[in-house]
């Protein structure tokens, strides 16, 4: 009973998830007409985005001891993006190393496809040309960027600042609370693109590409549980792995079911103040996370590599082609997500570093697109491991205990009689 009443929520949200593919399997493509149902709700949760990033960030900077302790977290977290980002690229590459991913495939590559779309505008990554520009999930970075200097510019006035802390303070509950409301869909929003997206996708799932992603299963299925167990347990020891997958599953299902890092934000923000994470540490390693730590990327990245090298005869295994692997796989999971319109990214970097023909692009979009669940999946998950493991080296061994600046706000998720389906 005590398991039953502890996840409860999240027991609902799968069984919303799981009656959706069951529905999407039955009615095929048929089931897209379910897709209005997940894109109010998405569209909700995208709305709420903009303004939790901005507001929490804010109060958790201006409320900071000092700049100081600011660059000590950016610069640690950043180097632990880096670090478990070659730890994911190494696994993966001695998973498909081991278990080739294109033995028996046969494809036809004449298909070419516009890589128009794509882009390297770094520059656009971090800024923004105009101010209402920043108010877009699209320009997440920029974002960032500019409130991390405003909530700076917000604690320098010192009392002169503290009203406008204050209204950031009590802003940001209130987000958090409208999160909750939103979030009271989610059983029927996930089911219902659960639905659409097995019904519409299923034929390739099944497909020439079947090997590949029964492969790519297995691997983010271990990497899933065995990285986010050490990584909390670095964090915080047996406590640490307690605290983690106890809270957990909210993210895990919502980013599983919204194939959307960015829209698993407000779930992963919640689960990283009932674990305990600082307000400041939380509030800058989910929202910096979403766009610049993928493992689950950097695992598809390197599927598509290997994928491709076997198909043109390119020996993975020369040391100056595995390093190039492992570098590329890090770079593109970094800009692929933060960078506007660069959805193209990842696949021209590679293209690019392993002088592949523009024919194989169109592969290795579909790889990304029937993995793209259980890779979201842990890059969601895995900042809040990294933040855990950022706690520890910021605030101590037993960052878990101490009292936290603001009293933290517990949403459930309740379930929602969902509608008859004929």
């Amino acid at each position: 009973m005590t398991i039953l009443r502890n996840y409860k929520s999240s027991f609902v949200l799968l069984g919303g998830m799981i009656l959706g593919s069951i529905i999407g399997i039955i009615m095929g493509p048929k089931a897209t007409m379910f897709m209005p149902l997940a894109t109010i709700f998405l569209n909700l949760l995208y709305c709420c985005i903009v303004p939790m990033i901005f507001t929490s960030l804010v109060s958790a900077i201006a409320n900071m001891e000092s700049t100081k302790k600011l660059g000590k977290i950016l610069s640690m977290m950043i180097g632990l993006f880096i670090i478990t980002g070659i730890f994911a690229a190494i696994f993966m590459l001695l998973v498909t190393i081991t278990f080739n991913p294109a033995k028996g495939v046969s494809l036809d590559l004449k298909e070419t496809i516009d890589a128009g779309k794509a882009s390297t505008d770094f520059v656009g990554m971090l800024t923004v040309n105009d101010f209402n520009l920043l108010w877009s999930r699209q320009n997440l970075m920029a974002l960032i960027v500019f409130t991390i200097l405003f909530g700076i510019a917000t604690s320098s006035l010192g009392e002169k600042g503290i009203v406008i802390v204050q209204f950031f303070d009590g802003l940001s509950n209130v987000i958090i609370k409208l999160v909750g409301y939103v979030m009271k869909l989610a059983p029927i929003g996930l089911g219902a693109f659960f639905a659409s997206l097995i019904g519409e996708q299923g034929s390739q799932i099944a497909g020439p590409l079947s090997r590949s992603l029964i492969i790519f299963l297995f691997a983010s299925l271990v990497y899933y549980f065995v990285s986010n167990t050490l990584f909390a347990f670095i964090g915080g020891g047996r406590e640490g792995i307690s605290l983690f997958w106890k809270n957990i599953l909210p993210p895990s299902l919502t980013s599983l079911g919204t194939c959307s890092s960015a829209a698993t934000i407000p779930t992963n923000l919640i689960a990283g103040e009932k674990i305990g994470l600082s307000k400041e540490i939380n509030n800058l390693v989910v929202p910096m996370g979403a766009n610049l730590h993928k493992d689950g990327a950097v695992l598809i990245q390197i599927l598509k590599i290997v994928f491709m090298c076997e198909v043109f005869n390119i020996n993975i295994l020369e040391p100056k082609n595995f390093i190039t692997a492992i570098v590329i796989a890090v770079l593109a999971s970094c800009v692929m997500g933060a960078i506007p319109a660069g959805g193209y990214t990842g696949e021209i970097f590679i293209m690019s570093a392993f002088g592949l023909p523009q024919v194989a692009m169109p592969i290795m979009i579909l790889i990304g697109t029937i993995t793209d669940a259980p890779a979201t999946a842990i890059n969601s998950t895995g900042d809040i491991s990294v933040g855990m493991m950022l706690s520890r080296f910021i605030e101590g061994k037993d960052w878990y205990n101490k009292p936290k600046s603001v009293e933290s706000t517990h949403i459930s998720i309740t379930p929602v009689k969902s509608p008859s389906v004929n």
